[in-house]
């Protein structure tokens, strides 16, 4: 049916923005805090696999047996004064037999690494044996060290120039992939992957009908589907969308959002405006204006538009549509919560009227706007 291809075009058409928006930001999340690099965990590497000369970035999980020392640490600060509280602490480990490099632990492990250097320095002092220094098992991204990092990395050397040069500028960033916490890498990674699904989730659910399975489902509700489709084709295409809504003694069709929507007339029970006064730091800046249309279960549809559209919908229902009750009050918002069967007495009276020979004016059985 054309009709429907017509529809699925304008559903994609109202959510292709808004996909892109979704799924851009679901790659900039991943390429900004490099969540690829939790794929890294399902096979780690020992630091014995790895070459001196490129092994930035890699992901290491291997034992440290020895601290030589620390030669920085991270302090928190508040207000630009020093807390006292020691947030990160850098180590000079082995690389292997003949290379050094750092180790960058955090706040929560720093207990576990200062047991190891008390531990490493005992063992210096002749104090404890070799075997009763503790394993460190340490798990992170290996980082190149900045120029401040490694200008304190080297003075550790005491000058020595042949000692420098086997020092490698790279620290392991111990429980931290790509910078950040495993949990919070997994946790923005997530978040990215729900970005991108939902982005490309509604443009496969425009292009597949997706959005018009309550219209559907509505016909089949009606009588023949078959006979009752080609009715609303019929009415689809010969009836000019009025602030686009369609309205016909049979149907009421428009778009919410990429949503087709279809109603009987007498599903309609209440239609009026909305106003909204937009303030900047409490200056009115503008209004916004939308039809709102109330149904006899209880949903709400918002169509945004301009104030002169907005009225002109009015008046076209209340031309085509002499059940539906116009305007907003509060004792009306009163009645459509708690008894909606007066709306739909308003339909049943305005049906006998347009039946009698010589109708008469009828009288609202709910409240209408003063």
């Amino acid at each position: 049916m054309q009709w429907i291809k017509s529809l699925r075009k304008t559903s994609l058409r109202s959510v292709w923005l808004r996909s892109i928006v979704f799924v851009a930001l679901g790659v900039a999340l991943i390429i900004i805090f490099d969540c690829l690099t939790l794929f890294q965990m399902l096979s780690p590497k020992t630091l014995a696999e790895l070459d001196p000369e490129h092994m930035e970035g890699a992901y290491v999980e291997d034992d440290i047996y020895y601290f030589y020392t620390p030669y920085l640490e991270e302090e928190q600060y508040r207000n630009n004064v020093a807390t006292g509280r020691i947030t990160g602490r850098q180590y000079i480990i082995d690389f292997d037999e003949t290379y050094y490099m750092g180790l960058f632990v955090h706040s929560r492990d720093l207990d576990e690494a200062e047991t190891m250097m008390d531990a490493c320095e005992a063992y210096m002092n002749g104090e404890i044996s070799f075997d009763q220094v503790p394993v460190m098992r340490v798990r992170g991204t290996i980082t190149a060290m900045d120029s401040q990092e490694e200008g304190f990395y080297l003075d550790a050397a005491g000058g020595d120039s042949q000692v420098e040069s086997i020092m490698l500028p790279y620290y392991i960033d111990h429980n931290r992939i790509g910078g950040n916490t495993f949990i919070l890498t997994g946790l923005i990674a997530a978040a990215a992957v729900v970005l991108i699904v939902l982005g490309i989730a509604a443009p496969v659910k425009a292009l597949t009908g997706g959005y018009q399975k309550k219209l559907l489902a509505k016909l089949r509700d009606m009588g023949d589907p078959e006979l009752m489709a080609e009715k609303l084709e019929l009415f689809y295409e010969s009836t000019e969308p009025v602030s686009g809504v369609r309205l016909s003694r049979e149907f009421v069709f428009f778009q919410s959002g990429p949503h087709s929507i279809l109603l009987r007339p007498r599903d309609l029970a209440w239609a009026y405006q909305s106003t909204t006064q937009h303030r900047t730091n409490g200056i009115k800046t503008g209004k916004t204006y939308a039809a709102i249309l109330r149904t006899m279960d209880g949903a709400q549809y918002t169509l945004g538009m301009t104030e002169d559209k907005v009225q002109k919908l009015l008046e076209a229902i209340h031309n085509t549509l002499p059940g539906v009750v116009l305007g907003y009050s509060k004792e009306i918002e009163q009645a459509y919560r708690k008894n909606r069967e007066l709306f739909a007495r308003r339909w049943d009276e305005a049906a006998a009227a347009a039946a009698a020979p010589q109708p008469e004016p009828v009288q609202d059985s709910v409240p209408t706007e003063q």
